[in-house]
């Protein structure tokens, strides 16, 4: 679970948006992005991490934070290697 905190903690550090008064990507946004890459819908993504796809809507939303464990499976169905990505952002 280390390896998903140092993710989101990465993740944070390294995006960022225009016009934002944190500077930062909440997580939401950061699976809304990945998962439109993916041309995903937010129900399939849900299938595919096997959460509902409310989780999906409030994570994306910004309305809900979600567990490590949950993190992980969503990105997952995302196709994302967790421990590769933190590696290269800590780079």
């Amino acid at each position: 679970m280390n390896d998903m905190k140092k993710l989101c903690n990465s993740i944070n550090t390294c995006l960022t948006r225009e016009k934002s008064t944190t500077q930062e990507l909440h997580m939401g946004e950061i699976v809304y992005l990945l998962r439109v890459k993916s041309q995903l819908t937010q129900e399939e993504l849900a299938v595919k991490a096997n959460v509902c796809t409310q989780t999906i809507k409030r994570l994306e939303g910004g309305r809900e934070r979600v567990s490590d464990i949950t993190c992980r499976v969503i990105f997952e169905a995302l196709g994302v290697n967790i421990i590769r990505l933190t590696k290269l952002l800590d780079e």
